[in-house]
């Protein structure tokens, strides 16, 4: 039995060492396909993340002038909460606008002025079901036509492009994911046929001797798996370096990659499950062929 396996385990790599021709330009393109499919799933982690961004985005902040008084405080409150848009209305005084302040911007930015300048305002957060470009447009606008608000703040150039890019970031990382497997699929199989046909004489010598299926499969299943684990290997290597590469180079990004890694050892499974099942199926369809023809 042990001795069996060594054979099917040798065979395996004496394929790979007496057909280098096909099996590198297969290790090649399992490497390049590797590196788009983990680009891909980088950008649908970060297009992930924004998501997560975007609705934080949903805000607006109006400030008031100095010269409301509390009743009218209270009830420009109540006429922001009757607004069916707004999921919470927030009053931010001038000491929590202030304490705000310090923990984004030193303190030196404001040794030249006296006092708090800072105004007392309102942050209100929209509504899931109104989280859309055209309501926050509409919302902003309406509150900057009321004259009890000195000024109104709103990120709708940032919600806007986001937005527009948002079907782009989605849809082309998962249609290149698909090319990518049809493409891993297509080129892995022929390799392996390739491979057969160059030792078809020794598989039907294993045949007329009575080895089963699984005698004549093994050897094209772990050259499958070695190539899979082999190449993509590599890819998730070279593509963890650069995201750390990046990450310190860009600080930001950490938010936005965060799980890169368990993604980089799902491209590696995935790859090397299609090298595994390419790899079969070409084996079955050339032995039923070759049986069919005996």
């Amino acid at each position: 039995m042990f001795s069996q396996i060594r054979y099917l385990i040798s065979e395996a790599f004496r394929g790979w060492k007496e057909h280098h021709t096909v099996v590198f330009p297969s290790l090649v393109t399992i490497f390049l396909c590797s590196v788009l499919l983990g680009l891909s799933l980088a950008s649908l982690l970060g297009s992930y993340r924004l998501s997560h961004v975007e609705d934080r985005l949903y805000r607006v902040e109006v400030f008031l002038k100095n010269s409301v008084s509390p009743d009218s405080l209270k009830n420009l409150q109540n006429e922001l909460f009757q607004i069916k848009q707004f999921e919470t209305v927030v009053y931010k005084s001038p000491d929590s606008a202030m304490q705000d302040f310090k923990k984004h911007f030193s303190d030196e930015m404001l040794s030249l002025v006296s006092g708090n300048p800072l105004p007392a305002s309102f942050v209100m957060t929209l509504a899931p079901r109104y989280r859309e470009p055209a309501v926050l447009h509409e919302v902003v606008l309406s509150l900057e036509k009321n004259p009890s608000f000195d000024a109104v703040e709103s990120p709708v150039a940032f919600v806007d492009r986001i937005s527009e890019w948002k079907f782009s970031m989605i849809f082309w990382p998962i249609a290149t994911t698909v090319l990518i497997f049809v493409t891993l699929f297509l080129i892995i199989g022929n390799a392996v046929r390739l491979s057969l046909f160059s030792r078809k004489l020794l598989v039907e010598n294993i045949r007329y001797a009575g080895g089963s299926a699984f005698f004549i499969e093994f050897p094209f299943l772990l050259e499958g798996v070695m190539q899979g684990v082999f190449a993509s290997g590599i890819a998730a290597l070279l593509l963890g370096f650069a995201e750390r590469s990046l990450v310190k180079e860009i600080p930001v990004l950490e938010y936005y990659l965060s799980g890169y890694s368990a993604l980089l050892l799902l491209v590696v499974f995935a790859v090397t499950l299609v090298s595994v099942y390419s790899s079969y199926r070409s084996v079955r369809e050339f032995l039923k062929r070759d049986a069919s023809e005996h």
